[in-house]
């Protein structure tokens, strides 16, 4: 039965890597080769099972996204509000279930994030709403290292996004019981300092919690603690039992422990790590009660394949997978290793998630282990009892639930301003890059090869070792995704130059925090030898202090407040490489004209970055290079590079013929957001690049464009956006290749 649940578990998950999404008459042949192979090979039967349900599930999913308008125009949309994130003033972010769709209904009913703009308070949770709404591909930004949304999204069950600044008709519901609570718990927390932790651990909101929260939790490895799931659900379930056991009927304890493991789910809204947690407990009672005996691995697969067949899409989540490889580590810890008490446990726990937690999150924590020997049994036996105890008490007792949320925010405001100090003084998380994370796999994983009958697994660590030890090119360039904005990194081994930093919005989001950075951990780059800022507008020079205080810079060129302005005439030895700088001549004050455009080469490769610069500046680049090439009597064209990013992202007042054929590119990046309003790269550009023979590239439909230099030519790494199928829903809009 194991081998079978296994099976399915992973035909269901193989979702995870298909490279596209394969039509979905394809159910038919697997489905001929699972009565084949049902009755002398079940476990493969089993594992087709699980493929053709989730091929099945996806296509009844994104069926709906068919319709050829949806994103083409705004959509009049009804549906029930799921949840509600509050972002900031006058920002809330909505999960939302849709009934119709331009008034046709929809089955099944696909959700929606909905980001609300309005003064107005938005739809509560069950609420039904009518909107108008301009509905986009769940596509994310593709970087290496990067938060990958569009897996995040398909994960959640959410195959759209869209925003809204207010309703057409608002039903109103009375609120039900637990909103009644919510409201209570809230109101009676207003004053307290610990309110967001509070929240977060009670009603699962944790909405509250700030940037340096998280920051502290990930630092110190507890994040866990805050998430509503098999701990918590465990904890008040054995509580249960143990006090139905003073009655000495199994039934009552049984009961009991459901009751308190049922309430405290439904306080905290039924969350997906909840619903886990709360099914495999339900399934141990049952077993337990029937006064048979399951192993603990035969519990967990059966939870799980329960829970991908109601929503195969679970498989994207890497919470789920994170709370799934927990409880696996729990019982490997505790039966193959002896481990039962609490420090043995954590250790076990700690050393077996290791490679997932840096494969995930791009670093370790180091004091994790200590710190969760302390705060799991501080958590477990006083914190949280006492917690879930004020919860029930709120509607029948309020003043003894008030006493006691006073009490439990005197010993969270002390403890919290503890952790965060120790996490500022020590700082426990280390990033890694790719080349340590592979060295540090390869350490983690060579105690395979000492498994009985497992010695050809010496091929994974040492495969991971010589991918490490190959050759690098000598200089690189990334053109990194950042939406409707710019930044390149140019590389030549461990030094760095970048060209602009993308944007920096009003919400808090950044690209620095977003893109930069994480790319930076990634390659192991721990400071710039250039930092060049084009211009002052916002998508091209958001992130300029940030990063100025966050990462050390040698030299600062381009439009800063304090640095070298860029003048054409400009040079610079950087190691292998030669900067010019070919324009401005003097600043006009036309902010996009006074582009700082650099020319880096290596005297046979080039690439000429040209901000935003249109027609009239580039006009002045051609006299100017006339004149260069009289002064110097040369044939060659100071403008003239194999690589060239589009001016102004591709805009039709840009790369005029006379320009780009003075630049005479191999290579043409277009740095557009996918689907951007502006529609850029403009047809006119795209066309005369396509009449002159230069391939061309825009980096909101391909992600990160990532070239090499070798020899005499540029070396595109990826010929495609990289990724599984849900990074390339994109080629479904633009018609190229529908899902297949």
């Amino acid at each position: 039965m194991d081998k079978r649940l296994f099976s399915f578990c992973f035909g269901i998950a193989s979702i995870i890597i298909w490279p596209w999404l394969p039509s979905g008459g394809w159910w038919i042949p697997l489905a001929c080769l699972v009565g084949i192979s049902w009755q002398k090979r079940p476990a493969t039967a089993c594992l087709l099972l699980g493929i053709i349900w989730s091929l099945c599930y996806s296509h009844w999913q994104l069926n709906w996204l068919q319709d050829p308008t949806l994103f083409q125009r705004s959509q009049l949309i009804a549906g029930t509000v799921d949840s509600v994130q509050a972002q900031g003033l006058n920002k809330n972010r909505l999960i939302v279930s849709l009934k119709s769709l331009n008034g046709q209904a929809l089955s099944p009913r696909p959700r929606v994030l909905l980001s609300w703009y309005s003064e107005q308070t938005p739809p509560q949770k069950g609420e039904y709403f009518q909107s108008i709404s301009q509905l986009r591909l769940p596509h994310g930004l593709h970087n290496p290292g990067t938060f990958d949304s569009a897996r995040w999204l398909l994960g959640q069950g959410i195959t759209a996004r869209g925003s809204v600044t207010g309703t057409l008709t608002h039903q109103v519901h009375a609120d039900s019981l637990r909103t009644q609570l919510v409201k209570h718990v809230k109101a009676q927390t207003a004053e307290l300092p610990a309110q967001p932790w509070l929240l977060a651990l009670s009603i699962g909101d944790r909405s509250g919690l700030k940037t340096e929260d998280w920051g502290m939790l990930r630092g110190l490895g507890i994040s866990h603690l805050f998430a509503i799931s098999g701990l918590h659900i465990g904890l008040v379930a054995g509580l249960g039992l143990l006090v139905g056991r003073l009655t000495g009927n199994r039934w009552v304890s049984v009961m009991l422990a459901i009751t308190l493991a049922l309430t405290y789910a439904w306080l905290a809204g039924f969350s997906v790590p909840t619903q886990r947690a709360l099914l495999m407990l339900l399934l141990w009672l049952a077993v337990y009660c029937w006064g048979r005996f399951w192993s603990g691995r035969r519990i967990l697969l059966l939870t799980i394949s329960l829970l991908l067949a109601v929503r195969p899409w679970l498989a994207l989540d890497h919470g789920f997978w994170l709370s799934v490889l927990a409880v696996a580590a729990l019982l490997v810890t505790t039966n193959w290793l002896g481990g039962r008490q609490i420090w043995r446990l954590q250790l076990g726990l700690t050393l077996l998630l290791l490679p997932l937690v840096m494969l995930l999150f791009g670093g370790i924590s180091w004091l994790s282990l200590p710190v969760n020997l302390v705060l799991i049994p501080l958590f477990s036996l006083l914190l949280i009892p006492l917690l879930l105890l004020a919860a029930l008490l709120m509607l029948p007792a309020p003043t003894l639930a008030s006493g006691i949320l006073r009490l439990l925010n005197a010993l969270f405001e002390p403890l919290m301003g503890a952790l965060h100090w120790l996490n500022d003084s020590v700082a426990p998380w280390v990033w890694l890059s790719s080349y340590a994370q592979g060295i540090s796999l390869f350490v983690l994983l060579l105690p395979l090869v000492l498994l009985p009958k497992a010695r050809w697994m010496w091929l994974l660590p040492l495969s991971l070792l010589l991918f490490q030890l190959l050759p690098q090119p000598r200089w690189q360039v990334r053109v990194l995704d950042v939406g409707q904005g710019l930044s390149v990194l140019v590389t030549q081994g461990r030094q760095a130059l970048l060209y602009d930093t993308g944007n920096r919005f009003i919400s808090g989001f950044n690209m620095a925090d977003g893109v930069i950075l994480p790319v930076f951990r990634r390659l192991g780059i721990t400071k710039l030898d250039y930092l060049v800022v084009s211009h002052d507008d916002q998508d091209h020079s958001g992130n300029r202090d940030y990063l100025a205080n966050t990462v050390p810079i040698r030299r600062q060129w381009g439009a800063w407040p304090e640095g070298q302005r860029c003048r054409a005439g400009q040079h610079a030895r950087w190691g292998e490489l030669t900067l010019t700088v070919l324009w401005p001549v003097i600043i006009t004050g036309h902010s996009n004209n006074d582009s700082c455009v650099l020319h880096i080469s290596d005297g046979r490769l080039s690439v000429l970055l040209t901000g935003d610069i249109e027609a009239k500046a580039e006009q002045g680049l051609l006299v100017n290079q006339e004149l260069s090439s009289q002064t110097l009597a040369s044939q060659a064209s100071p403008l003239a590079a194999e690589l060239l990013l589009s001016p102004h992202h591709g805009s039709k007042s840009s790369s005029t013929a006379a320009f780009n054929q003075a630049v005479n590119p191999n290579w043409v990046v277009h740095t557009a957001g996918f689907n951007n309003r502006w529609n850029f790269p403009s047809s006119e550009v795209v066309a005369r690049f396509n009449k002159q023979g230069v391939k061309q590239i825009t980096t909101g439909e391909q992600g990160m464009v990532h070239l090499v230099a070798d020899g005499s030519q540029w070396r595109l790494m990826q010929e495609k956006r990289p990724g599984a199928w849900y990074n390339k829903l994109n080629t479904w809009l633009n018609g190229t290749k529908p899902l297949e």
